[in-house]
Order: structure tokens, then sequence, then C-alpha cells
């Protein structure tokens, strides 16, 4: 049994944070599983994540030192790595930025793994979150990891793309096998009670462990770049503006101007294992993933199945047959929850969501700031689930406004069934529109997509982050630049 690196998230260490109390009863629990001496602490964070001038960068940094400066036997005879929310960032940081070709680390486990980040990174760098942070924890609020942790960060899309290039892949490549182990529940008791009444969504989230959605915690990534044809290039800039006119007298475009690629969808790759756990939230003393009393029997035993995979296509492929059977299980027993006075629909936080993430960029890769998503669907499809109607939340990202994230939900219990919404759903029409507030002599071209519901079902899929990269082609009129006769 390889030796075991534990990598902590965000905000844990506090000024004086006992290791028992960040990890809880986990290691010595596998340590016993395994043995005394298989299990190395490398606590990479602490002091550091609440500080803020430090960098997801520094800390990956950071940690390439601390291996090659105290445990360079772990980077020579290997190592396995279980991490904790904003850990995952950290160590597939590290691994893309200092790893060689194949990794030291052999099975990488995610708990909860803050991997297309989190809800209250929106709301972590607010005035009450710093004084909290100072407060009592004697930190600061940690404002750079918070920036990276937000949705639609760039830095951290760009992570989780490198491991889907060609030469790049994490399975064959880097040959690191990864699972990931997510909750869907928040807080139980008292302070679940309190939690309902607070005006933060993103702390009672559904398919959410109060913390980490469980699509951002999977890693079975749809990835759909989007570019402009050939021909787009050249397009006459009367030609445009009728395009545009076009869009504005909501007129729909029959012209394509874009082709998209779906050579990167998750079902193109090795499925990385992803389970949604039973009673399990992202922290907390009774079922909390990482040290909870009450659910170390739904916890414990997929993580030492991870630990103890052997570094093989097969086993790996097994394993991720028997947590699509865990999920399964979960929802069987979420179904069966029965109605309480404080929660009279119990399964609504265990209702399947899927994430899109649009990243709208021209193209030199610059930020497009003005624009409208527009998803609208037919109306011959009276009656049928509806794309619009399923989100629930729309985040745009703080730095690169071009970026927004949208929830959606996907599955719904009715009648002690799931419902899968995605089966039924009606064909839309995909718009992007953008525009340069600044001047008249710049415009984008339109994108309008057609997608019915095979198209749909294969872009979007439960308990999945789609990340939609759409590169707009930014036009200059004939009048910026033009060439005369002398």
């Amino acid at each position: 049994m390889l030796p075991i690196l534990f990598i902590h998230g965000y905000s844990s260490e506090g000024s004086n944070t006992s290791t028992k109390r960040i990890y809880g009863k986990l290691p010595s629990l596998l340590k016993k599983a395994f043995g005394p001496n298989t299990v190395k602490e490398l606590n990479i964070s602490r002091w550091i994540s609440l500080s803020n001038g430090v960098s997801l960068d520094d800390v990956s940094f950071a940690m390439d030192r601390a291996l090659k400066k105290e445990h360079p036997e772990l980077l020579t005879s290997g190592f396995h790595v279980v991490i904790h929310s904003t850990g995952a960032l950290v160590v597939r940081n590290w691994i893309r930025l200092y790893s060689s070709k194949p990794c030291p680390i052999g099975n990488l486990v995610h708990l909860a793994g803050a991997n297309m980040g989190s809800g209250l990174a929106t709301i972590g760098k607010g005035q009450l979150a710093r004084w909290g942070r100072f407060i009592f924890a004697g930190t600061g609020a940690g404002t750079r990891i918070l920036r990276e942790l937000e949705f639609g960060n760039w830095k951290t899309l760009d992570i989780h793309l490198h491991f889907l290039q060609p030469g790049n892949t994490m399975h064959e490549d880097y040959q690191v096998q990864e699972y990931c182990l997510n909750g869907s529940q928040v807080f139980s008791g008292l302070l679940k009670e309190v939690l309902s009444i607070i005006p933060i969504r993103y702390v009672k989230e559904d398919s959410s462990d109060n913390t980490v959605r469980t699509t951002s915690c999977n890693l079975n990534i749809h990835y759909i770049p989007i570019t402009p044809t050939p021909n787009t290039y050249t397009l006459s800039a009367r030609r445009l503006l009728q395009l545009v006119h076009q869009r504005e007298k909501n007129h729909p475009l029959k012209s394509q101007y874009y082709d998209y690629s779906l050579d990167y969808l998750s079902t193109k790759r090795p499925s990385i294992p992803f389970a949604v756990l039973y009673e399990t939230a992202h922290f907390g003393s009774d079922i909390g993933i990482m040290d909870g009393k009450d659910n170390r029997s739904d916890v414990i035993p997929h993580i030492k199945t991870a630990l103890e995979t052997p570094i093989d296509a097969k086993a790996y492929q097994k394993v991720a047959d028997q947590f699509q059977r865990i999920t399964h299980k979960t929802m069987q027993r979420a179904s069966k929850l029965k109605a309480s006075v404080m929660e009279w629909d119990r399964q609504s936080q265990y209702e399947g969501h899927c994430q899109i993430i649009f990243r709208l960029r021209d193209q030199c890769c610059m930020n497009v700031n003005d624009y409208d998503i527009t998803f609208q669907s037919s109306p011959d499809y009276e009656g049928q689930p509806v794309l619009e109607k399923m989100i629930e939340d729309k985040h745009i990202n703080s730095r690169h406004s071009g970026t927004s994230t949208y929830y959606l939900r996907t599955v719904k219990h009715d009648n002690g069934q799931w419902i899968d919404l995605l089966n039924t759903v009606a064909p839309l029409e995909l718009e992007i529109t953008a525009y340069e507030s600044l001047c008249g002599n710049i415009a984008y071209v339109p994108l309008s997509i057609t997608l019915d519901g095979d198209h749909l079902r294969t872009i979007l899929s439960t308990f999945c982050t789609t990340i939609i990269d759409v590169n707009l082609m930014r036009l200059p009129t004939d009048d910026v630049f033009s060439i005369e006769p002398a």
C-alpha cells in the first residue's frame, strides 16, 4: 500500500487549529485499515489559504517545494492523495504545473472536491466574512483563493481543460486514477433550521452539500468549443449589420457562422468514478464527509475501495460502475424519506441538477463584456420540460463578465419516482449576441444554434458540468482601417 497524503481545503486551518480538528478521525480510521505507517500528512495550507496575498499557484508551488525538500521519497516511490474541498484545485494545479508523466500520484480521492468552485466564494469576499475570519479565526479572508473558487474563474477552468487535451490526459498520460465522492445534504438538527431562514441560497442549495454542488465535484466534464467558420472572417460589414439588426428585431437567425465540436464529451473518455453519498454534508460532526460520526459506513468503505484499486484500466472502470450503483442506492434511500414539519419535501435536496458554464471571448481570447444568452424553446412542444424553466441560478463571474454559470434542475421527485426532465426536454434555439458599448465601429457576429432533444441529452448530464467555450467573432467596419491610393 502506497503512502497516503492528506490535503485539506480552504479555511480549515484558522489561527491555531489542530490536525485532528481539520481531518477528524479520517486519518486514524485509514491508518487502522491500512497500517499505522501508511499515512504521511503534508498540511500544505495551514496558515496559508486564509491569507489575502496567497494564490492557488503559490500553494501548489509550496506543495512542490515541500515534497522535494521534506518527502522526496514520495516522488520516487509514489503515493496516494485524499483531498477535501479546495484541496482538489491545489493538487490538480500541482499535477498540471510540476508533475512528471507518469505522475507519482496513484489514486487521488476527492471528498467534496470544489473542482468547479463554490457558491460561498461569491459571498466570502464580503465585509462580514472578512470580520468573521478576523474575529473568530485570527486570519484574513483569503481573497485571492476565494477569487479562484468563484464560479467561472478562468484559471480554474483552464486547470481542468488542461487534462482534456491530447498528451495531458489524467488517466492515460499522467496515469492518475481520480475518484469523486460528494454529499447532497445540508447540515442536520438546529444548524439546519437556522440555515433555512438565512437568505443565501448557496448554504442550502438542492443537490449540494451546503458548500459544493454535486456538479462541481464531478470531474466527468463535457467540454464544447464553439469557433467561427472560415467564412466568418471575411464577412462583410454590411452583411454583419443586417444580422445585428435582424437579431435586434427578435427575428430568427438562419445563417450559421459557427461550428461546435463534440470531441471532448465525457462519454469519449474513461469514466471517473463519481458517487453521491447518502445523508452527507460538506462538514459537521454528525454527517460531515470528513469526520461525521453518523455516516462513516457511507463514506469510509468507498475511500478504502478507491485507495485499494490497482492502477489498471479495467479495475478503474469496475469502480466507476460500482460508484454509479452507490448513487443509485442513495437515490433509492432518499426516495423513501418521510416528510417532517421542518422539511415537507426532503427529496428536493437530492433532485439532480446540471451546470452549464459559458465562457465568451473574441477571436483574440479577450473577454466579451456586453452580451445576451437566450434559450428559446420551441412552442410546438407544449407540455414538455423546457430548458429555460429548469434554470434556478445564474452567476456572472466578477472578474470575467463574459463567463456565466447556469444551474439547472434536471430531475424531479414525483409520486415516489425520480423523473428525468432531460428525457423529454423540448428542442430549443441557443442564441448569443454581443455588442461593443464604446463605439459603433465594432460588431460581433451573432451565434444561433438549434438543439433538439437528442443534442441536449448529449451535451447535458445530471450531476455534471458542461463548459461551453465560445469564440465570438469581433469584426471592425471598413472605417477602422482602410487603404487608399496615394
